[in-house]
């Protein structure tokens, strides 16, 4: 199954909002937010680690019009209710969970301009909560609305850092630059290199062969909780391992991994509380397949950019210990699925999505075994469990 056609969604979107509001087709302004994949860079990037993202074609659409009466009025076609808040001064709720993301970009934006305009608009996701970083993605599609409602054109790092501090100071969530950074400079059959201590981003055509792969989804039907998962205490650890390092090391204080060299871990990371040192090993080891991955895509080795991708899974699992039961068997199923080149775990791992690469010719059939299997050794997940075939996108953009 593929994902649903963008123009096709965005017309029904348009036509739906415009019948029930009455605004005239050519005054509704669409945006465009896609998911986003890390095939390889699991865990890192809150550690300054370098990453390896890429936009998908599943979106957050966000349907809207500019409104002068300062109030953010939004349904979503994936929950219920509606949020209304005024944005002076903006509540210190919204009453409704997924109200917090619209809310969480007019406080990060009030921070860089007056907002004195609203927004008045319908928003659907393809597949929210699943560990493609929906929640950059709909924090991104606002960020853009409000921005272009009240006459500012935000830079691509602008909104980047803008989305960091909304999840990290409103969101609750202790994330990097990985989800956000892939959304705004996706680009079409391309690779991006993130480094997330420079803040920059190399983008490298993929080399190979056209048609060479389908990126795979397969989501388990457990939604990805992270603020109420071990996500946040995960980054924790890891700044506890960095500064133990730096004690150990008797080198300058450290607040994460990315401050610390490989040769002080190796010389001081078996004197780590054991679990500290897990975090570290996976750190270190998933910096060094970031750059083999990295080597292995510019020279068109698919294969052992595969084998770096369940490598990474495994570390998720064995030294990072995310992950729960449904996602470890899922994760099992797609890698001894024929045509499977390589997978690892999406989002945090904490549930969400299993992510691939599989070969064209044996897509459609591997989808089918994949959902047979899983949904054999997890039924409960059967009204819930869905699986995709992907192509890589551009970044966020205005229809």
């Amino acid at each position: 199954m593929q994902f649903p056609d963008l123009n096709l969604e965005k017309d029904r979107l348009v036509t739906a909002f415009s019948r029930e509001h009455g605004v005239p087709l050519k005054d509704i302004r669409v945006i465009a937010s896609p998911y986003r994949i890390c095939p390889l860079g699991a865990h890192v990037d809150h550690q300054g680690g370098p990453v390896l993202g890429m936009a998908i074609n599943a979106y957050s659409l966000l349907v809207y019009v500019p409104h002068d009466d300062g109030r953010v009025l939004l349904r979503s076609g994936n929950y219920p209710g509606q949020v209304e808040f005024v944005l002076d001064p903006i509540p210190e709720n919204t009453g409704s969970v997924w109200g917090a993301y619209p809310r969480a970009a007019a406080l990060a934006l009030q921070d860089k301009i007056r907002l004195e305009r609203g927004i008045h608009g319908a928003i659907t996701g393809m597949l929210p909560g699943c560990g493609l970083s929906s929640s950059a993605s709909v924090l991104l599609a606002y960020l853009n609305a409000l921005a272009e409602a009240n006459n500012w054109q935000p830079r691509p790092w602008d909104l980047v850092q803008l989305t960091r501090q909304a999840e990290n100071n409103y969101i609750g969530l202790n994330n990097g630059i990985l989800d956000q950074t892939s959304i705004v400079f996706g680009k079409r059959n391309h690779l991006l290199h993130i480094d997330t201590l420079a803040e920059s981003v190399r983008a490298i055509e993929d080399k190979h062969p056209q048609n060479t792969f389908w990126i795979l989804i397969a989501y388990s039907g457990f939604s990805r909780e992270l603020m109420t998962s071990g996500y946040n205490t995960r980054v924790q650890e890891c700044r506890e391992a960095a500064a133990e390092l730096a004690r150990l090391g008797g080198i300058p204080p450290a607040r994460r991994l990315a401050d610390i060299s490989e040769q002080t871990f190796r010389e001081h990371g078996d004197r780590l509380p054991p679990h500290l040192q897990r975090r570290a090993a996976h750190f270190f080891g998933e910096v060094d397949r970031v750059d083999r991955g990295l080597a292995a895509w510019e020279q068109g080795r698919l294969d052992v950019f595969g084998r770096l991708m369940v490598e990474s899974c495994r570390s998720s699992i064995e030294q990072y210990e995310c992950g729960i039961p449904a996602i470890h068997d899922l994760q099992q199923v797609v890698c001894a699925t024929d045509g499977v080149i390589g997978s690892r775990f999406g989002g945090g791992g904490f549930g969400g999505c299993v992510i691939g690469l599989v070969r064209p010719k044996r897509a459609e059939d591997a989808i089918k075994k994949i959902r047979e299997a899983y949904l054999t050794s997890h039924p409960e997940a059967a009204d819930r469990a869905e699986f995709y075939l992907g192509r890589s996108a551009d970044g966020v953009e205005f229809l």
